[in-house]
């Protein structure tokens, strides 16, 4: 599973990708049996009828081709800022990868542009807001649609943003000729959805790897009880994944000697429960989005040597499993700030503050402070977006699920969590550095940081110090989109 996550990641980040001959076959047999069955049947959704509550209007031949670029110009509708890079370049190969199936009725030559301009690094200029997911991402992948044939703007590799047709110039190409049925499957996919979601599932995944053993650098500077983190104790409760979390930190203080404290907070003795749930529900997603990438989002498709219109655009399963996801990081995020919280008070045993001259220094009082301020606005975002449903396109598509909004808010809260978990790992080395102890299992840690961080010194701004932070855990474990 992890390879598929791995290999959008790759391809959003500037790796090349290829059609095989299997592939080309596949994609013009799929275009001949689709022709067949329109010959036969006459009348085909999103071939030679209006779309959604305008599918009830039949086209004549004269107005087909004229079709594909009104459907295109009218669909392209999304506002605002652009989107990144990254999440563009996924989008466009997910397109590639569903079409490649053969199953939409497209020309080889249709995904084979698509592929080089990813290969060329030509990236459609796509705003951030207009998609409800329903009949797949449609503004979106129309803005994508519109560099296919020479309108809209592109980036290009270097950075620089140019009319689509500047481009097409550039680099010796003509403005896609797009024929009956293409329009239609260039846009009618969840993909964007999609995309964004594997994207922000990978980086999450690589944040919790990371988190046990700064967690543990915090449970040894308060002198924190083992008994929690037994993994046979905490496999009694019956959650594997709470198991899982107990026995990863386990390996750092397992040789270590116990605490005094009666009883930690709960930010601390319950980190195994906590933490695998979010390990549980990392695992539930990343099955799902695996299985829809493995698959085709469109509408209509062949079936054998029928052509069905299904709801297989609709990206109600990405949007519930982004709002779980959201609703899990936004626990560690609340966690954190009541960890850093606790570290900062007399009751950890550290100097207060963690501040060398308390009362002078304030030591890292704002940096909790701001914490808290991550921890609001995470909160807010993690409100669902699967059930807030605006009927679209006259009630023909009367429920919608909110995919792309959904998709987009988990990229904020990995952000945040991203941004807390440096805080930690400032606390952590705070406080390594002040109990003039440092264990063996941290030691690395512990070095990597003192490399990598600004030292403690007069007039030092406490946000280079954090931004530093941010900076080595992006360095540790992924390129920031």
């Amino acid at each position: 599973m992890r390879a598929a996550i791995k290999e959008v990641w790759e391809v959003a980040n500037g790796g090349e990708v290829h059609l095989t001959e299997d592939d080309l076959k596949r994609i013009s047999d799929g275009r001949r049996r689709f022709l067949e069955v329109v010959e036969r049947e006459g009348v085909v959704y999103g071939f030679n009828t209006g779309l959604g509550r305008l599918a009830h209007i039949r086209l004549n031949e004269e107005e087909l081709i004229r079709f594909q670029y009104d459907t295109i110009r009218s669909h392209a509708t999304s506002v605002g800022e652009p989107l990144p890079v990254p999440y563009v370049r996924a989008a466009m190969f997910l397109r590639v990868k569903h079409l490649a199936r053969g199953l939409s009725g497209v020309r080889p030559e249709v995904v084979s542009r698509l592929v080089h301009l990813l290969n060329e690094g030509i990236t459609p200029k796509v705003p951030e807001r207009g998609s409800v997911g329903a009949s797949g991402d449609l503004s979106p992948n129309a803005h994508v649609a519109l560099a296919l044939i020479g309108e809209g703007w592109v980036n290009l590799r270097d950075g620089r943003e140019v009319p689509s047709i500047v481009a097409h110039r550039m680099y010796g190409l003509e403005p896609l000729k797009l024929l009956p049925r293409e329009a239609l499957a260039l846009i009618n996919g969840y993909t964007f959805s999609l995309a964004i979601a594997l994207l922000n599932l990978y980086r999450a995944n690589a944040l919790l790897s990371l988190h046990h053993r700064i967690f543990a650098a915090l449970w040894w500077a308060i002198r924190g009880r083992k008994s929690p983190f037994i993994p046979e104790a905490v496999a009694l409760m019956g959650d594997r994944f709470a198991q899982e979390a107990a026995r990863k930190v386990w390996r750092y203080i397992g040789d270590l000697p116990d605490g005094e404290r009666v009883q930690d907070p709960y930010s601390f003795r319950t980190y195994p429960q906590v933490m695998g749930t979010a390990l549980r529900t990392l695992d539930w997603v990343q099955r799902g989005l695996v299985e829809l990438y493995g698959g085709v989002s469109d509408n209509p498709v062949l079936l054998g040597e029928r052509i069905v219109s299904t709801g297989n655009f609709h990206g109600q399963l990405i949007a519930n499993l982004c709002d779980a996801l959201a609703s899990a990081l936004t626990v560690l995020v609340g966690m954190a700030d009541r960890r850093m919280h606790f570290m900062l008070s007399p009751e950890s045993g550290l100097p207060a503050m963690l501040s060398e001259r308390p009362g002078v220094d304030s030591g890292l009082m704002m940096l909790q402070v701001a914490v808290s301020s991550l921890f609001a606005e995470a909160k807010v975002l993690s409100t669902p977006f699967a059930y807030q449903s605006s009927p679209t396109s006259a009630g023909q598509e009367d429920w919608v699920p909110m995919s792309f909004g959904s998709a987009l808010r988990l990229g904020k809260l990995v952000r945040i969590l991203h941004e807390t978990l440096a805080a930690e790992l400032v606390v952590a080395y705070r406080a390594l550095e002040l109990s003039g102890q440092v264990p063996k299992p941290f030691e690395s840690l512990y070095e990597g940081l003192k490399d990598n961080l600004p030292q403690y010194r007069r007039n030092l701004h406490l946000a280079e110090v954090w931004e530093a932070a941010i900076r080595y855990l992006t360095k540790g474990s992924y390129s920031a989109l």
